[in-house]
């Protein structure tokens, strides 16, 4: 259907132009089709133009055109290519994949038009207005083009929903004129001034053309009206179809347009050949009523032949007759409900020399040649002839006319609903009843006003009556409830159509976004997105929230009208409900694998709302680049990226923050170590596979919502660095060392930091250091750099947590990070543990093999000397003692106080397994750890609160044990090793003499028990 610019007193021009360009063209690819659609926005493209990103990405987006569904060409690419299936595969899959292509290409269009229509304009825009009715003339040639495509196998029922969903747009395209500010303002300008320029001598086109313009309301009911009868006109049989039955039994024959009743004519001219009568039969002539019959009934047949004998003389016609009559009526019908000009209705008359029937038609009104092709000179003539609208009115209420379509007609034609119900069919037949009842009923108020000012006692301003909504809302309600109208209230689009033409936008969208929610927790498809609704809606809404067609025209129509300023008061009311029908289009642009079309259509939901749209989708989207785009087409449509990030976090982490911040004290189950060895010398070391293995999916999914927060800017870094620091604190206390691993290898502090705000955070007041690789003989030598002593001085105390400073500088910033920073330190000491402890368990067991033992020996000093520079920052005195609160507090203290002893055990064991395997040296650092950690009070009241001093003075007798008998075999070159062979501990500054002490033979065993 073409739009409508404005209310015309010569009707509707033709409605079909878009289709038939479309249809006619026989364009062969896409960009030929969509060209005059391009050509149309041009003229718009100045104040519209301005996001066209989409456009700039072609490219992109038809990559995406296969994902749309995943997996549909495997069958075919894993068949041979000489495979005799080949084909017949092919053959069977091909239908199914030109529907997705269409879809596909569908759903792209409607992103593209909807990408150039700049909402952010007020409502009282004027050109805001008028590129809303060019987005929805472009949206009605996009359901043409998706119809062209259709092919001739699939289901009348789809090629019927695409007519009907292009019908709407233009629909809702003509009404939306008809309220526009421009229309409004000038129905105002006409009320007070058109009325005054009538006169007694004034045509009817004249006054039916100042009524139109003076009357907004009639305005929509004659665009209703005129959109009912050209769906009637396109979508209906032909007349002759539906008269088929009607004339069979009239038993005319095929061609042959004999006018009139011949039948009863016939049975007229035997009663005057018996009679020998030349003058007219009456009803008294005598005996006629037993002659002159019908030979069925007995009942009397007419004596003459007028149009409305049968009335008058209670009489009644031959059956073929009658049946001739009612196929005539039910063709007048037909013909009021298509919108058929006079140019059209005169010639079908004609030819069957009934031309009475046109006259009715044309109200005896007078002639008027600008509105020959008018459907609308049935009413405008009621200006001049009141007499006529009189006996319509009377005839639609006579109980002796039977036929339904009869009466209907002069229903119609005087605008008696009751009488025009009896020939409905169809919901649209029942609007097209009501529409032009209240339309008729608004002219003959005008008629009123205009009778009143020709005897000077009205004012030249006309007051129309309100809109009469209630009484067409009152109608939807009953349609969907009536049983001959139920299953059709059902069907795809119709919920939409009345919603449109009764104006119930508010309820509608809101019941549509409360049957979305229903649905989605039902089927599961895009239940992430939006929360069950506790409110119940309508049957028939829950049927169109599950239609995919339905969910794309609700989302576009509702975002058009809201930016049109149309749902202020519903959006104030229901945001939540009305955003579920966009969120319920998202979450199909999700499934379908439309991922660069999201970003457009989260910006139209509200900031939170959108922010936990995106953070529930984009937690799926692995690959780098295509993160990267994301987040640019995030930027386009200016939605703030670190918001989304943080909603990436918080909704894959929800369970966890709720434990979190339900945290009480207590003990940390999760162990590192075990203990090895055998009897009092045994030594506590990392357990076998400590942090391989595969991740969970749950895992996965908390570590894949942290990898965001490179896209985060330095005014939010403090969120990013505490989401991380969560996490980390979840691993800890639920002991995930797999997850940990994962999260320390693909959120670096580092790396993070620098691709986010620039800076490597790691180091907060200098760059990093540079790393040396030490030569191969360099490894080979046992050297020992001697361990830094612990910072004794603790930072000064902050009035306010790090989080909460302001600033985007290096060093605040990485106090910002402080925790992330410790907490990363601590899971890569345990990774270095368990490094170490794979590379000892390997050495261990290749002992007896020289060959393979050298390469474990060096192996062994990498992962140490790694180990010992990994293990450094736990010495610090202020490691994880810098909590933003309480609750913080009781967390951090109790990772220190688990994690800290494990790991120094283990750190411990490490170095007395290296003094074994690789150098005695390694064994005086055991009595620098314990230098350490008897000076870092930090260290020493881990040990205590937990509970573990006794394992750590255990572990160091064990390592002073094994020092003394080093000492002592290297001092005599015991064990059958020369003095001259055995290797000196090489000391560096800093390694202390006192440790070089000899282990007599008359010394008995070291009593562990007697330490206790």
């Amino acid at each position: 259907m073409a739009p409508i610019t404005r209310s015309s007193v010569h009707g509707r021009q033709s409605q079909l132009d878009n289709r038939r360009i479309v249809e006619e063209s026989h364009m062969p690819d896409e960009d030929q089709e969509m060209a005059g659609q391009d050509e149309e926005m041009s003229v718009h493209e100045g104040a519209t133009n301005q996001n066209n990103f989409l456009l700039t990405q072609q490219d992109v987006t038809n990559s995406t055109t296969l994902e749309t569904q995943p997996g549909s060409n495997m069958l075919i690419d894993t068949l041979d290519a000489q495979s005799p299936f080949r084909s017949s595969a092919q053959e069977m899959l091909r239908p199914l994949q030109d529907t997705a292509d269409r879809v596909s290409r569908q759903v792209e269009e409607f992103a593209k038009a909807l990408d150039r229509f700049v909402s952010t304009r007020e409502p009282t825009d004027e050109s805001l207005w008028e590129d809303a009715l060019v987005l929805l003339e472009r949206y009605s040639k996009i359901a043409d083009i998706q119809k062209s495509r259709t092919t001739t196998e699939e289901s009348a029922g789809e090629l019927e929903k695409t007519q009907l969903e292009s019908d709407l747009w233009i629909l809702v395209r003509n009404l939306l004129y008809c309220n526009s500010p421009p229309s409004l303002n000038d129905a105002q300008i006409a009320r007070e001034s058109r009325l005054g320029g009538l006169h007694r001598y004034s045509s009817n086109v004249e006054i039916w053309t100042a009524f139109l313009d003076s009357d907004a309301a009639a305005q929509e009911y004659e665009t209703i009206l005129a959109w009912l009868q050209e769906r009637a006109s396109e979508t209906s049989p032909p007349i002759e179809d539906c008269t088929r039955s009607l004339a069979e039994k009239s038993e005319r024959g095929d061609g042959i347009w004999s006018a009139g009743p011949i039948f009863t004519q016939a049975a007229i001219k035997q009663q005057k050949r018996t009679r020998v009568w030349s003058l007219p039969l009456e009803p008294s002539n005598p005996g006629l009523n037993r002659t002159h019959v019908r030979k069925g009934d007995q009942k009397p047949l007419v004596a003459q032949l007028d149009p409305d004998a049968p009335t008058r003389e209670s009489a009644v016609l031959q059956e073929q007759d009658e049946f001739h009559e009612q196929a005539a009526w039910q063709t007048y019908w037909e013909m009021l409900r298509r919108g058929y000009n006079n140019s059209q209705i005169q010639p079908w008359f004609a030819e069957r020399k009934e031309v009475w029937r046109y006259a009715t038609i044309c109200s005896c009104g007078p002639h008027a040649e600008q509105m020959e092709n008018s459907p609308w000179l049935r009413i405008l003539n009621l200006a001049s002839n009141s007499e006529w609208l009189k006996r319509c009115e009377v005839l639609a209420q006579n109980p002796a006319i039977q036929d339904q379509f009869q009466k209907a007609v002069y229903g119609i034609l005087c605008g008696d609903v009751g009488a025009s119900k009896s020939a409905t069919r169809t919901i649209d037949d029942s609007l097209f009843s009501i529409f032009n009842s209240l339309l008729i009923q608004r002219y003959q108020h005008y008629l009123q006003a205009y009778r009143k000012r020709l005897t000077g006692t009205a004012t030249t301003e006309y007051r129309p009556q309100p809109p009469s909504t209630a009484e067409v809302q009152q109608y939807v309600a009953l349609a969907r409830t009536n049983p001959t109208t139920k299953d059709e209230s059902q069907e795809p689009h119709k919920l939409m159509e009345l919603a449109i033409v009764s104006k119930d936008f508010d309820n509608f969208f809101v019941n549509m976004g409360r049957a979305a929610a229903r649905i989605a927790h039902t089927t599961g498809q895009g239940s992430h997105l939006m929360t069950r609704s506790e409110t119940e809606s309508s049957e028939v809404a829950k049927l169109n929230a599950q239609d995919q067609d339905c969910v794309r025209m609700v989302a576009h129509l509702q975002l058009l009208l809201r930016s049109l300023g149309l749902l202020r008061s519903s959006y104030d009311e229901h945001e939540y409900e009305l955003e579920n029908n966009i969120a319920a289009y998202i979450g199909l642009l999700e499934n379908w694998g439309k991922w660069l079309l999201i970003p457009l259509y989260a910006s139209k939901l509200s900031k939170k709302r959108s922010y936990h749209v995106l953070g529930a989708i984009l937690i799926n989207v692995t690959d780098r680049r295509e993160r990267d785009l994301q987040v640019k087409l995030m930027k386009q449509y200016k939605i703030n990226v670190s918001e989304v990030t943080y909603g990436i976090f918080s909704l894959a982490n929800y369970s966890d923050l709720q434990e979190l911040r339900r945290y009480k004290h207590g003990p940390i189950p999760a162990k590192i170590t075990l203990l090895g060895g055998s009897g009092k010398l045994a030594q506590y070391k990392i357990r076998p596979s400590l942090m391989t293995g595969e991740v969970t999916e749950a895992d996965e999914k908390a570590v894949r919502s942290v990898e965001w927060i490179r896209y985060v800017d330095a005014e939010n870094w403090g969120a990013a660095a505490w989401s991380v620091a969560v996490l980390y604190k979840v691993f800890l206390i639920e002991g995930k060392f797999i997850a940990m691993r994962q999260l320390l290898d693909r959120v670096r502090l580092s790396e993070m930091s620098l691709a986010a705000v620039g800076m490597n955070l790691y180091f907060a007041d200098a760059d990093p250091p540079i790393n040396t690789v030490e030569s191969e003989a360099e490894m080979d030598e046992d050297r020992v750099t001697p361990m830094s002593s612990p910072t004794r001085r603790r930072k000064a105390a902050n009035s306010d947590h790090p989080l909460l400073r302001a600033g985007t500088d290096r060093q605040t910033l990485a106090l910002k990070s402080l925790i992330w920073k410790q907490l990363e330190q601590l899971v890569a000491a345990i990774d270095a543990l368990d490094i170490f402890q794979e590379v000892a368990d390997g050495l261990e067991q290749h002992r007896t093999n020289p060959s393979v033992a050298r390469n474990y020996k060096r192996d062994l000093k990498r992962a140490l000397e790694q180990l010992r520079q990994d293990m450094l920052p736990l010495f610090d005195n202020d490691f994880l003692c810098l909590p933003q609160d309480d609750m913080e507090a009781v967390v951090l203290n109790d990772i220190r106080n688990h994690y800290i002893p494990e790991c120094i055990l283990a750190y411990n064991s490490a170095l007395w397994f290296a003094g074994h395997f690789s150098s005695r040296a390694w064994l005086v650092e055991c009595m620098t750890l314990a230098q350490v950690v008897a000076e870092t009070p930090m260290l020493t009241n881990a040990f205590v609160e937990s509970g573990r001093m006794k394992e750590l003075v255990r572990a160091f007798a064990v390592d002073s044990q094994a020092l003394l008998q080093a000492t002592e075999q290297g001092a005599s070159g015991g064990a059958g090793v020369s003095a001259s062979r055995a290797k000196k501990i090489k000391t560096d500054k800093g390694n202390a003499d006192i440790w070089k002490v000899s282990w007599k033979e008359e010394t008995g065993p070291l009593d562990l028990d007697a330490m206790d």
